[in-house]
């Protein structure tokens, strides 16, 4: 790690007697909040002795003691630390001379890659509270704590509580309430999950052995990601098998709890495998299996992410501490560098660049959607790939709500013998779904995006490449792909979401009512209104018209002046159109052959 250039004196222009007593108690707020809420689990545990004796007595304490002793240990540590300003920014550093001469020519030199795209945008920087929030050491544990709170108990509900999925507190917030909020925080901020994401946290923490502090020794062997696997692609297959795996054990469906407690610890334990091996994030950057999906959707959030205000000055500055960490923070988990970022795609909102920043040189700006789409210059050919592969397992999620694909299915498992191979792996019948149809369905919008593209070379008369086109154009699918996603979680959300008043009172289903909000009498549909296939319209229509005006951005920007260009972009729309037009047509035909579908409204 890199070390700044001077030491962090005692005092700040942040250290104003409101801001200084903030930053000390709001630590130790965190901390109570979590003491307290293993209090009162704990108590009402030891209130049903029947449970507390048996083995779902022994797996809750076995998983809450340890876990909490280890988080009250980390903050003590942290909160003394802080409670000395240890971490206090000092004030900017002057400016270098050089940043107006040598940096500004070098800046101007990248102009054309760096190119702006007219239109207002807002600094929150600009604000003195969000410049001291950004400096806080602990502004992300706030952000984690709840989420990580969350997540523990639903691992322990899944193990211990009720089989009944709409009466357990892992199902229905993981599939009727997170899944469905995800998307939605995609769409609006970008990667606010993985600024807030339990997985990632709790392996950060045992990784730097704190919740929020900046320690000198790291727990891991600190590893580099092998540079030739550093693709895109490797997270986007494991989303893909996932989703296959979510659907064949039917965890999502929602099934047994069991399955979505396995599936969260699961993804908690490979992370921490990857914080204990690799240097930083490794997990976040190449082995989460939403690092993909949250990435490309949040091309279309009016959030720029954290990147340098002045790229001149970051010419000229010589020790990088928002890559490569200071005393006050750790430098950036994801690897990115903030002076010549020209996308939101990596930056995980953490803020650790904004610490380690000695000028002060870092804003987080909001501005119009979708500019992240079609704005960065630099466009890659592993996203395009993982776009074409992601509005395939779109449309597979819709189509596999006709009762043709379920009839192909069926044929296509017992022609293949999979359904044996199925009865050994779960011991269900159906068998669904065969991984060839699976891969089959997703496959074809890669080589359908590769056909397009290869026609679009020919209307060039071979002047852009095929690969060209289709590297530029997919980004003008992403809206398309993250309202549609968002459109198909939906009906799950509002028709099921209520029932979490329920489980959040009584989270095992052991009778308990914690919040008094057990007994509501809230099921399944009772708050699915005839509307809801309208809205999945709507939103898949906005999807459709956000598309076509990117693509139209992407011609203007890309190849304006191109041979075949004005060609190029009508047949672009067109495959926008078309694919718009597929999932307006599956989503009203599923609300018409299949009323019961959990994709269409109680009719």
């Amino acid at each position: 790690m890199a070390t700044p250039q001077r030491k962090v004196p005692t005092t700040s222009p942040y250290a104003r007697p409101l801001y200084k007593w903030l930053d000390r108690l709001a630590p130790i707020g965190l901390a109570l909040f979590m003491l307290t809420v293993f209090v009162d689990y704990s108590w009402w545990m030891v209130q049903s002795p029947a449970r507390m004796m048996s083995w779902r007595g022994l797996i809750f304490f076995a998983i809450w003691i340890p876990t909490t002793l280890f988080y009250v240990i980390m903050a003590v540590k942290d909160i003394v630390q802080n409670w000395n300003s240890r971490w206090e920014f000092a004030g900017p550093k002057k400016r270098n001379p050089l940043a107006d001469t040598i940096g500004v020519q070098k800046a101007d030199s990248q102009r054309e890659f760096f190119r702006s795209v007219t239109g207002k945008r807002y600094d929150l920087t600009q604000r003195p509270f969000f410049r001291w929030l950004f400096h806080r050491r602990w502004y992300q544990f706030a952000a984690q704590l709840p989420n990580v709170i969350i997540f523990n108990i639903v691992i322990i509900a899944g193990l211990i509580g009720v089989v009944n999925p709409n009466r357990n507190f892992a199902t229905v917030i993981t599939w009727y309430v997170w899944f469905g909020v995800l998307f939605v925080l995609m769409i609006g901020v970008g990667r606010a999950w993985c600024l807030i994401c339990p997985f990632s946290a709790q392996a950060e923490w045992v990784q730097r052995l704190g919740l929020f502090g900046k320690g000198k020794k790291l727990l891991t062997l600190g590893l580099k990601w092998p540079q030739k696997y550093s693709t895109l692609l490797i997270s986007v297959f494991f989303f893909l098998g996932l989703t296959w795996a979510e659907e064949f054990y039917n965890i999502a469906g929602p099934g047994k709890p069991a399955f979505t407690s396995m599936l969260v610890a699961g993804i908690i334990i490979w992370d921490l495998f990857y914080a204990l091996t690799f240097e930083r994030r490794s997990f976040c950057h190449y082995g989460c299996p939403l690092n993909g999906v949250i990435g490309v959707v949040s091309a279309v959030a009016p959030f720029e992410g954290f990147r340098a205000k002045d790229r001149s000055l970051c010419k000229t500055c010589t020790t990088k501490e928002c890559m490569k960490g200071s005393e006050r923070s750790y430098g950036c988990g994801w690897y990115e560098y903030p002076g010549s970022m020209s996308s939101n795609f990596y930056c995980g909102l953490t803020g650790e660049c904004f610490k380690g920043c000695p000028y002060e040189n870092i804003g987080l700006a909001v501005h119009a959607p979708l500019k992240e789409a079609y704005q960065p210059r630099k466009k890659r050919f592993d996203v395009a790939i993982a776009v074409t592969l992601m509005m395939g397992a779109l449309f597979f999620e819709v189509i596999n709500a006709t009762p043709q694909y379920a009839a192909f299915d069926t044929w296509l498992s017992q022609t293949t013998r999979w359904d044996v191979v199925a009865k050994l792996l779960d011991g269900q019948v159906s068998a669904y779904p065969n991984p060839l149809d699976y891969m089959g369905i997703i496959l074809l919008w890669p080589l359908f995006g590769w056909g397009v593209a290869r026609l679009g070379s020919l209307l060039s008369r071979g002047h852009i490449a095929a690969r060209e086109l289709l590297t530029r154009y997919a980004y003008g699918w992403i809206p398309l792909f993250g309202l549609g996603i968002l459109a198909r979680q939906l009906p799950k959300v509002l028709t099921n979401g209520p029932t979490i008043a329920q489980v959040i009172s009584d989270p095992f289903g052991f009778g308990w009512n914690m919040l008094g909000t057990a007994h509501l009498h809230l099921y399944a549909r009772n708050f699915a209104p005839g509307w809801i296939l309208y809205v999945q319209l709507g939103l898949v229509v906005v999807g459709g018209a956000a598309s076509m005006f990117v693509t139209q951005k992407i011609t203007q920007l890309d190849f304006h002046g191109r041979p075949g260009a004005r060609a190029i972009n009508w047949l672009m729309q067109g495959v926008i159109v078309l694919q718009m037009g597929l999932l307006l047509a599956l989503y009203f035909y599923i609300a018409l052959v299949d009323p019961g579908h959990p994709l269409s409204p109680p009719f």
